[in-house]
């Protein structure tokens, strides 16, 4: 199928060949009527079809587009499907996941919190994976007081008995592996040394740097019940293969009482109580989730002394409190307890584990937000740590902050986690923050309204994804979605670019997907966006020389048809001129390297016109004085009326001298000659040079000067053509300097990236561009408000109907 930049590309080459063929029919016709001969006439007209009609817009369009999904594949990003290319131009919102494309998807546990001891700060030091780099340690004691330094816990401390129970918790409920050493190899692995989801691994990796060894091998796993995004919870019944339980507080939990049951007796009508006798192989529940959900099934809390005491609604209050200020410092928290039964669950305690921001996220999304494009986050982790990580990532405050989060300072993640934390952030969030629950309850006509100054869901699952993005594009945003589930495939279908993660990413959601990024980072994104706006200048740059090109070719011959004077090329010449101006220097165009300003321009809209009066403006003086330049030489050559080889060979060399100059200045509409990098486009070089050398063939190779009929000039005379065919270097500076409003209309700075004010709130103004084609110009702004709420997605780009 398609994309709507390569209809529009059809749609121009049909009214440009419509428009054309008309004139030539008037030419041919108005010079036979003044008397030129049928044949000569017709043979020109025919060239002069050849030439003018532009054949070539829709090769270089696909070219072009093609040669970007290249550029990008060796970036890390891979097209699917060309309209992506174009949409990627057009994105107004990237809806990104935060794990794994924000941030590095490496977890590292950072602090740890058990009721045992609630006004002790236990943390972890070390970065990664692992073991070895890294210790628990604690900042104070049990009355708060601080340390100089962070204390090692080894089993000697008597704070070990409950944290070893939160530690046997984690990695028993857990289906991650780590693998110290080829030696260490456990029975049925055949991955590498690590392998499994990374906050799994963080819970293993912790677990080690505590002094507690994986257990998993003691075990015989009976149950599981897997994590689920609606449930947010992971449940596990295993027992000990030896019959005992290598850790205390287990023990004592395996020698308590299920919960008394109400039967119903077969003979009598009373209700008799019966206590379920323990159970016989020693088998325990083991749970861990996300703290709400975790805590509100525990009845107890693990004691000091390794006990199951009772679990009051006071510190039930404590934990989440606890929970949301580990969560604020940017930590995903995860809640952790064990018991006979899944209704009589002591509560072992709270682990916050940090996935930092990947590097240069921070720039992408300042130079994203900078051009006008919306960066918002879409998470299942809690408020507090999502709009913490949103922050940190320059999705929330001023796009020119540059100020630089430290994540690698560990102690103070661990002193600050599980202290009096700043919640500024939480009751911020409550205008930039949205949670699946609330989209939920929001009615779907009134979505849309409701999420425009939104920045950060929180508690989303993959369903809230599909109606977010139907909500943006009902509120006439372009949405780029990024997913890596199976569940994701929905809303990475639903949305105009669907982003699959390459590392992390299913294959149902890569299928579903137009581009998939290799490397799973968010970078990758800004440099697509980039890429995407790129092509479609250079599109535009391109028409601007073919226009020129054409103009120039129909108004020479329709002036020195209506003067009376000889056709100043032949036909084989007409026909050169569009071998060499529509092929190697016209497609080199499509490949110009990306203007660093480019990102800055704001989103265009899909159905933006491509020949825009500024570049109407380009190509029409370029034509105006290239055909000036060429009647001029042709006049001068022309003494006795008599058309001969070398008048036509000065007037084709004119020509075509003109033509490669203004090839020259159409790489950039803003930039003037002399600002352009000569080297920076090899292939323009290489198209140019090869035209050249073509160019002195035909006119000084013996065989091709039989053809084209021309002859060989003098050195005087291509001095001569090449300082006249020059000027137009001096017309495009004079137009760039002073009058780029008329001329300009490629890096148009956004005027949306300084009003996104620091609290995320901003939108898009519709705004009307017409072409003087008659082209389509701006549908949403001339379409009725209520029609333009109606939209209809067309792969690649929303189309008002």
């Amino acid at each position: 199928r398609k994309s709507p930049l390569q209809v529009k590309i059809d749609e121009l080459g049909q009214r440009l060949a419509y428009l054309s063929s008309l004139a030539i029919a008037i030419i041919a016709l108005l010079g036979w009527l003044l008397g030129r001969p049928f044949l000569e006439t017709v043979t020109v007209a025919v060239s002069l079809a050849v030439a003018a009609i532009p054949e070539g817009l829709p090769i270089c369009v696909t070219v072009t587009l093609a040669l970007g999904v290249l550029r990008m594949a060796r970036a890390n990003a891979i097209v699917k499907k060309l309209p992506a290319v174009e949409s990627l131009g057009c994105a107004t919102v990237i809806a990104s996941d935060k794990t794994g494309t924000l941030t590095q998807n490496e977890m590292t546990a950072r602090s740890v919190f058990t009721l045992a001891y609630p006004n002790t700060r236990f943390g972890f030091t070390g970065v990664g994976y692992d073991v070895g780099k890294g210790e628990l340690v604690q900042a104070t004691d049990d009355t708060g007081a601080t340390f100089t330094r962070p204390q090692q816990v080894t089993a000697e401390n008597k704070e070990f008995v409950a944290l070893s129970a939160l530690f046997h918790v984690s990695s028993l409920c857990n289906n991650a592996t780590v693998i110290s050493s080829v030696c260490e190899a456990v029975e049925g692995h055949t991955g590498g040394n690590k392998s499994g989801q990374p906050t799994e691994l963080a819970l293993l990796v912790a677990s080690e740097k505590a002094g507690v060894p994986d257990p998993r091998p003691l075990y015989h796993r009976v149950q599981e019940v897997p994590f689920t995004s609606d449930r947010k919870r992971m449940e596990v019944r295993a027992r000990p293969v030896s019959g005992t339980h290598p850790c205390s507080a287990l023990n004592q939990a395996a020698n308590r009482q299920t919960t008394p049951e109400r039967q119903q007796s077969r003979w009598s009508s009373s209700k008799v109580t019966t206590a379920p006798p323990v159970s016989a192989d020693g088998s325990l529940y083991f749970v861990k989730g996300m703290p709400e959900a975790v805590l509100g099934e525990c009845g107890y809390y693990c004691s000091p002394t390794g006990s199951a005491e009772k679990l009051t609604e006071d510190q039930k209050v404590q934990v989440l409190s606890q929970s949301r200020k580990m969560a604020a410092c940017g930590l995903r928290v995860l809640a952790m307890s064990y018991g006979p039964s899944l209704d009589k669950l002591a509560f072992a305690g709270l682990m916050g584990m940090e996935d930092p921001p990947r590097e240069g996220v921070v720039d992408s999304v300042r130079q994203l937000r900078q051009g006008g494009v919306k960066v918002v986050m879409v998470t299942g982790d809690s408020k507090e740590t999502a709009l913490a990580i949103a922050r940190r990532c320059g999705i929330l405050g001023s796009e020119y902050d540059t100020r630089d989060y430290d994540s690698d300072n560990e102690h103070m993640l661990i002193s600050n986690a599980t202290s009096e934390a700043d919640l500024e952030d939480v009751e911020f969030g409550s205008s930039v923050a949205l949670s699946g629950e609330e989209v939920d309850a929001i009615p779907p006509h009134n979505l849309p309204d409701s999420i425009c100054g939104v920045l950060v869901f929180y508690r989303v699952v993959p369903r809230h994804k599909l109606a977010l993005v139907r909500a943006l594009q009902h509120h006439g945003d372009i949405v780029a979605m990024t997913g890596d589930g199976v569940n994701d495939a929905t809303a990475l279908k639903g949305a105009d670019i669907g982003i699959a993660m390459g590392k992390g990413g299913t294959d149902v959601a890569k299928e579903a997907a137009d581009m998939i990024l290799a490397d799973d980072d968010f970078s990758t994104i800004t440099m697509a966006v980039a890429e995407g706006k790129g092509i479609f200048f250079n599109i535009r740059n391109f028409l601007a020389f073919q226009l020129s090109t054409s103009f120039a070719a129909l108004s020479m011959a329709s002036i020195a048809t209506a003067f009376g004077m000889p056709s100043p090329l032949n036909a084989m010449q007409i026909l050169w001129i569009n071998i060499i101006m529509d092929g190697p220097p016209a497609q080199s165009l499509g490949v110009e390297p990306v203007d660093a300003k480019i990102l800055n321009a704001k989103p265009r809209k899909s159905d933006d016109p491509i020949v825009t009066r500024a570049l109407l403006f380009r190509a029409v003086s370029s034509a105006a004085l290239i055909v000036f330049l060429t009647l001029k030489v042709f006049k001068n050559e022309l003494d006795d009326g008599h058309v001969t080889r070398r008048d036509t060979t000065m007037t084709f060399m004119t020509f075509v001298n003109c033509d490669l100059f203004n090839a020259y200045v159409c790489r950039s509409s803003e930039r003037c000659f002399y600002e352009l990098d000569f080297f920076s486009n090899p292939a323009f070089i290489w198209a140019v040079g090869g035209s050249i050398i073509g160019q002195f063939l035909v006119v000084y190779f013996p065989p091709l000067q039989e053809t084209f009929q021309t002859e060989a000039l003098s050195s005087n005379d291509m001095f001569y053509i090449i300082a006249l065919s020059s000027s137009v270097l001096w017309l495009d500076t004079i137009r760039k300097k002073f009058f780029s409003n008329l001329c300009n209309d490629s890096f148009v700075p956004s005027p949306f990236a300084k009003k996104d004010d620091d609290n995320g709130k901003g939108g898009r103004r519709p705004r009307r561009s017409r072409s003087w084609l008659n082209l389509r110009g701006s549908v949403d702004s001339a379409m009725p408000k209520k029609a333009k709420s109606r939209r209809v997605r067309s792969r690649g780009n929303p189309v008002a109907v």
